[in-house]
């Protein structure tokens, strides 16, 4: 791929079709997620490559996380977002290059004492690093996070305006998402939404939709998604 002069500066990626890749392959659900891990870690070494300050992968809703059987929530938490926060923890690159690692969404109230432990670690381990600013939604859903918000703001006797709302999010502190990538889509000329995903920070995104689900993403298909972005122009609404 030929040099990009129009990088996004904020990629968020919604993995998605990891159960129906697994099914397709005649594998347990959660065989897709252990996939999906080695995936993480190709493509955000390609994030930091290109130069892409923030990353943000959404790697289980508050749905995901309370509505699916006891033994795939169990396997979530222990082979998926704790094996995540270990990974980075021990990166030699995430240390060396300065990535900030976090977690966002009701992820305490929902994974097991270890994994919150490890979540923890890395966090506090990598707070104080910005060349690069690494997120894993993890128990989030936006509009959760959107009525937390105004809740938030009317108990704190806060007018609610615009301003307002964004300064209560969990997400409040990354800045505006340029390119959405979701995998797994089924239909990619008539896709939907999910539970209104990071629906202040997308507003103006430009949205690219894959059918094959995240553990058949590669790199490539990152880059060819960051060039079709760097091709197209952004109106912001005018």
């Amino acid at each position: 791929m030929s040099e990009i002069s129009n990088l996004p500066r904020h990629i968020a990626i919604i993995v998605d079709g990891n159960r129906r890749w697994a099914k397709a392959h005649n594998l347990q659900p959660w065989e897709g997620h252990i996939r999906s891990v080695k995936v993480i870690e190709d493509i955000s070494r390609t994030i930091v490559d290109l130069g892409i300050e923030y990353a943000t992968f959404w790697g289980g809703s508050y749905n995901n996380l309370t509505k699916r059987t006891p033994l795939e929530i169990k396997f979530l938490d222990e082979k998926m977002y704790r094996v995540w926060a270990k990974k980075a923890l021990e990166d030699k690159d995430v240390h060396e290059k300065g990535v900030r690692v976090r977690f966002i969404g009701e992820w305490p109230s929902l994974l097991s004492p270890e994994t919150q432990k490890a979540i923890s670690e890395v966090e506090t381990a990598t707070k104080d690093y910005s060349n690069y600013n690494f997120t894993y939604l993890v128990g989030y859903n936006g509009d959760r996070e959107m009525i937390s918000a105004i809740n938030s703001a009317i108990k704190d006797g806060k007018e609610v305006t615009g301003e307002t709302i964004k300064n209560y999010l969990w997400t409040k502190d990354l800045p505006q998402v340029d390119l959405v990538i979701r995998t797994g889509e089924e239909n990619p000329t008539m896709p939907h939404n999910s539970t209104g995903f990071m629906m202040w920070h997308t507003k103006d995104s430009i949205m690219h939709y894959l059918e094959k689900g995240f553990p058949d993403f590669t790199k490539e298909n990152l880059k060819d998604s960051i060039e079709r972005y760097s091709q197209r122009e952004r109106r912001f609404g005018k």
